[in-house]
């Protein structure tokens, strides 16, 4: 039934677009042929007559001249080549070489057009009698072929033809780095030296350890440790495998995540992640180790349903840190949604007693924050039937909710803040909570 309704939708919209009368026009046209027949032809009303005459003829006309210039664009456009791949980031204008005619050569007429896929906003650049494509992509992606909705009207709004034209490209949205590419926003999660920071967790000792957990002998408890960075860690057997110094860092992909996935890309070229890392997200198979395959990764991760947001983090963690040894970082968006709970679930499986692995570490990521609390469903439909969430600051209810839901798991959690490049650490955090 689902299949059913999908493809009547489709159907219906294509019947529109072919359909050479706006709903201006219908009004006109439809008035002006009442006036002709009803009042010019039967009651003799010299002036409705003649004002009927010429909007139809008008409209006429504008119908004719605006089917035939479709057509021809339509015939020309479809048999366009393929171009070299596309690869820009999120953002930033660029132009893609596509261009056409002004046909200012034709009366009455307007052209423009629009990305149906992938993501992306157009801006036609008159030069020289001809109008060049600028785009600035919206979300990360990587697709192979652009689905442009061209539009052929005339000047007077009467009458508008709209058809699609596909073009095989390859094009790759890497997410944008926003205000976190000035700055090092994730050292605190880069790896460190044979001594652990005081703030950060015990990593890099000479000595095998793990976070004391109720019932654990009181004995084994390391005490100068616990004098210097204030957690309560015990001594543990020695593992029959080396350590190996490894960072694994995981994209949580769901609604509002293009800020997690800048600050991922920042953690990978910044080299924050160490000189051994290995990056996974939602929606991939394979993972990535070099950073033109994590930017890969990053950008086939906008294709994660909502099933699969955060259905993978627990396999990740069990196959790219083998016995737990390597550093677990992982990068969700600000705004609750069903991977949250899913992500809670690996993350105390990770952190179980009977589980000598690291805890994990959640970034989380959002373009601002807000004070103003989240519309409801019925404002959202009614007040702002079309308002675009994406860039907007989050709100600081939902943020609150994501940090407590990851802060029950027993895991660190750091708040990054793209469009400020800001991070904030565990003093804001209560400041927010408290606020």
């Amino acid at each position: 039934m689902r299949k059913f309704l999908t493809r009547a939708r489709s159907v219906g919209r294509t019947a529109l677009d072919l359909f050479p009368f706006t709903p201006l026009g219908v009004l006109i046209l439809g008035g002006a042929a009442f006036a002709l027949f009803v009042y010019g032809v039967r009651h003799i009303d010299l002036i409705l007559l003649i004002i009927g005459l010429v909007a139809l003829a008008l409209g006429a006309l504008t119908m004719l001249v605006v089917s035939v210039t479709a057509a021809v664009m339509y015939s020309k456009l479809r048999k366009r080549a393929g171009e070299e791949s596309l690869r820009l980031e999120c953002g930033y204008a660029a132009r893609t070489g596509f261009s056409v005619s002004s046909l200012w050569f034709v009366p009455f007429v307007k052209l423009s057009w629009s990305w149906v896929t992938p993501d992306a906003t157009v801006t036609a650049v008159p030069l020289r009698r001809r109008l060049y494509e600028e785009i600035t992509p919206q979300r990360r992606g990587l697709h192979e072929e652009i689905v442009r909705r061209i539009e052929v009207s005339d000047a007077f709004g009467l009458t508008r033809i709209a058809f699609k034209v596909r073009e095989e490209r390859t094009v790759r949205f890497a997410p944008s780095m926003g205000s976190l590419k000035q700055m090092h926003v994730v050292r605190s999660i880069a790896g460190g030296d044979n001594l652990s920071h005081p703030a950060g967790p015990p990593e890099g000792e000479r000595v095998d350890m793990r976070h004391y957990s109720p019932g654990d002998p009181i004995k084994f408890v390391l005490w100068k440790v616990f004098a210097r960075s204030r957690q309560l860690v015990i001594r543990t057997p020695e593992r029959a495998i080396s350590p190996v110094r490894q960072t694994v860092a995981y994209l949580v992909a769901g609604d509002r995540d293009e800020p997690a996935a800048g600050a991922a890309r920042v953690a990978v070229e910044s080299g924050a992640l160490g000189s051994e890392w290995v990056l996974g997200a939602d929606g991939n198979e394979v993972y990535a180790k070099t950073s033109p395959q994590a930017l890969e990764v990053l950008a086939k991760s906008a294709n994660t349903t909502t099933e699969q947001s955060g259905a993978g983090l627990g396999k990740f963690l069990s196959s790219a840190t083998p016995g737990g040894i390597a550093r677990a970082v992982v990068f969700v968006p600000a705004k609750p949604g069903p991977w949250l709970d899913r992500v809670v679930t690996a993350a105390r499986t990770r952190t179980a007693p009977n589980q000598p692995a690291s805890p994990v570490e959640f970034v989380i990521c959002a373009d601002g924050i807000s004070n103003k609390l989240p519309p409801s469903r019925l404002a959202k439909i009614l007040l702002q039937p079309e308002r675009d969430e994406r860039g907007a600051p989050i709100p600081r209810t939902e943020l609150n909710a994501v940090i407590q839901a990851l802060s029950a798991a027993r895991a660190r959690v750091l708040v990054v803040d793209r469009l400020a490049g800001r991070v904030y650490g565990e003093a804001h955090q209560r400041a927010l909570e408290a606020a």
